[in-house]
């Protein structure tokens, strides 16, 4: 018989040195101990560089790792857990452990340090000392409890210097500002969180849709506001408001809601109502006297007298109630001028409110014209701004802006769209600012100012506007986002132009409407422009071109690449104003409209103080490029 003893044995021996070879081709180092949460930095080395891993796993046989890193660099990075404890740091290789090594997790240590009170809502100046581990924070917590859901909050790795400001809760009461790194609170600070009160002082009564100063005395807290409510009740959502922040010596004004009866002018902090007026909304009522007959596309006056408000108009309607020649009413000025319409007919002059209530009817009679009227087509091959101008864009990056069009995301057109715009068409130097919104947090009505108000550099603009990207579920907030161009255009001498650049309705129950009224109601040389992508709502798209007509502006939409370049470029460049011989302003206009004149010289007033004369024939068209 013949032994197998040795051959066995022989077999043995290779293998384990075989076994040997294979570990020492697989080496890691790393630290032996870290605090929670850290991020751990592996160096290591594989005798196969693909289908390898890093893992932490704990010490009992066959439990389940705690964290993993995918091998996609040298060191590779690898978070620790949460939980502290003795580990094991471990490299895989097509999963099977090919080394390891102990790791030691220990508490992480932090301080916080806050003032000892604050009034509900008040911003208050938090600093700290800790880890900064990802997505660290700094948020308020009961005392000695957990951390409050929906309170403020901020990252402490976004903010320079260790510190930021932490906005108070809305309740009074003792509370703990804490440092939180997962769910983990690692420092805490009392804070005792004292009650806020407002007052209002305004006119007794205001008609339907009229203006009201309303002066108040309140902690102006960020996004504080002053707005109306049901008498005893509740806030109306839909109804005009004005933040405290953007106000003048304590004083807001607001625009009377149309219906008529008793409320409440209301202060808001931190979502509660802690100050109110009673305030009687009483009917409004207009007078309206015009000629009897006026000739086609000549200008006339029509005199109003009663209740006018800012945002009423004065138009011409045929019999099947379409509008053909408007104005909207200077509440300052009872003479108002209208330039009728080019065809001849009965018609009826109306005034209609903001809101779109009738206040007042006459008759009318247009009278052929001597002449058949011409033309006026002005086109614009750059913009017209002055040194002194500025142009300011909101960027909507909500979470709809990911769907995408012919294959790419609508984020990514708008930023290469408006990257073109500042690298091409507004000039070097001039005033910019850019607000972005929906490309920080999900689920958030958050909005941030990226560029400051500041010459326009294109090369640093680009890089910015190419670094936005959308983020999912985050929310749109217009109203927010306009009314703080109060502050965005704040320091500029010229004109401010204000271009906002959406996909979608407000959803964080803003009024954008409100916010333009008050923009343009603050004396600034102001116009807001509305670009609106991929929007196939016919109601949305009313409603933004109704906003843009609040503006001063125009209302430009978008379908895909091709057609948002067009509408940013129509958006930039300034509107002009028609001279007639004696220079007297007949009309205004943008670049590409249409305007209908009587036969005759002219003279196009646009930019800071550029004029070009163009001769418009009877029953002809005038085409003028200005450059």
């Amino acid at each position: 018989m013949i032994s197998c003893a040795r051959p066995i044995a022989v077999f043995l021996l290779s293998f384990f040195f075989a076994a040997a070879a294979i570990a020492q081709d697989y080496t890691i180092e790393a630290p032996i101990e870290a605090h929670i949460r850290q991020s751990i930095e592996v160096e290591w080395t594989a005798a196969d560089e693909s289908g390898n891993m890093i893992e932490i796993r704990p010490l009992e046989e066959g439990a389940r790792r705690v964290a993993y890193s995918y091998i996609q660099g040298n060191p590779q990075r690898i978070e620790a857990p949460e939980q502290p404890g003795d580990y094991l740091l471990v490299f895989t290789h097509s999963g099977e452990v090919v080394v390891s090594q102990s790791l030691t997790v220990v508490m992480a240590e932090a301080t916080i340090t806050a003032p000892e009170t604050a009034g509900a809502g008040e911003t208050i100046e938090v600093s700290w000392t800790g880890p900064i581990n990802r997505n660290d924070s700094v948020a308020w917590a009961e005392r000695d409890g957990d951390h409050i859901r929906g309170s403020s909050y901020g990252y402490v790795g976004s903010s320079t210097g260790g510190s930021r400001g932490l906005r108070a809760p809305a309740d009074a009461g003792d509370y703990d500002v804490v440092y939180i790194t997962g769910s983990t609170i690692l420092a805490r600070a009392p804070v005792t969180v004292g009650a806020i009160s407002a007052t209002l002082n305004h006119p007794a009564q205001t008609h339907a849709g009229g203006p009201l100063r309303v002066i108040w005395e309140g902690p102006r807290n960020a996004q504080d506001l002053v707005t109306f409510a049901q008498r005893d009740g509740e806030r109306i959502r839909t109804a005009s408001y004005g933040y405290t922040g953007n106000s003048q010596d304590n004083a807001v004004a607001l625009t009377a809601p149309d219906e008529t009866g008793p409320l409440d002018v209301v202060y808001i902090s931190g979502g509660r109502i802690i100050g109110r007026s009673p305030v009687e909304i009483v009917e409004a009522r207009v007078d309206l006297d015009a000629p009897a007959e006026v000739t086609a596309v000549e200008e006339f006056a029509a005199v109003w007298d009663g209740a006018g408000s800012r945002g009423d108009i004065i138009s011409v309607v045929d019999g099947e109630g379409s509008r053909l020649a408007y104005t909207y009413i200077d509440p300052a000025d009872a003479n108002t001028r209208l330039i009728a319409p080019p065809q001849a007919g009965d018609f009826e002059l109306v005034y209609t409110a903001r809101g779109g209530r009738e206040m007042a009817r006459r008759a009318i009679r247009v009278l052929p014209a001597p002449e058949p009227p011409g033309t006026l087509l002005v086109e614009q091959s750059r913009t017209s701004l002055g040194p002194d101008d500025a142009v300011g864009v909101i960027f909507d990056a909500s979470g709809s802006m990911l769907q995408r069009i012919d294959g790419t995301r609508r984020v990514e057109i708008a930023r290469q769209t408006l990257a073109g715009l500042v690298a091409d068409t507004i000039p070097a130097g001039t005033g910019f600012a850019l607000r972005v919104f929906g490309h920080r947090e999900t689920g958030s009505c958050r909005t941030d100012l990226e560029i400051p108000l500041g010459p326009l550099d294109p090369d640093e603009a680009a890089g910015t506007i190419n670094a936005v990207n959308a983020m999912n579920l985050a929310r749109t907030p217009l109203g927010a986002s306009i009314a703080l161009a109060a502050s965005d255009l704040a320091n500029v001498n010229g004109r401010r132009l204000l271009i906002l650049l959406t996909d979608g309705e407000e959803t964080c129950d803003g009024d954008a409407a409100a916010a333009i009224t008050q923009l343009r109601e603050s004396g600034w040389n102001i116009t807001v422009n509305i670009v609106g992508f991929a929007i196939d709502d016919a109601a949305l798209q009313a409603e933004f071109a109704a906003w843009a007509d609040l503006g001063g502006g125009a209302y430009f939409s978008a379908a895909d690449a091709a057609s948002l370049s067009d509408a940013l470029l129509q958006a930039v460049t300034t509107g002009f104003t028609v001279l007639d011989a004696d220079g007297e302003e007949i009309a205004q206009g943008r670049p590409g409209e249409l305007i209908d004149l009587p036969a005759g010289d002219y003279v196009i007033e646009w930019g800071s103080d550029e004029r070009t004369p163009v001769t418009v024939p009877a029953g002809g068209s005038a085409n003028i490029t200005l450059e």
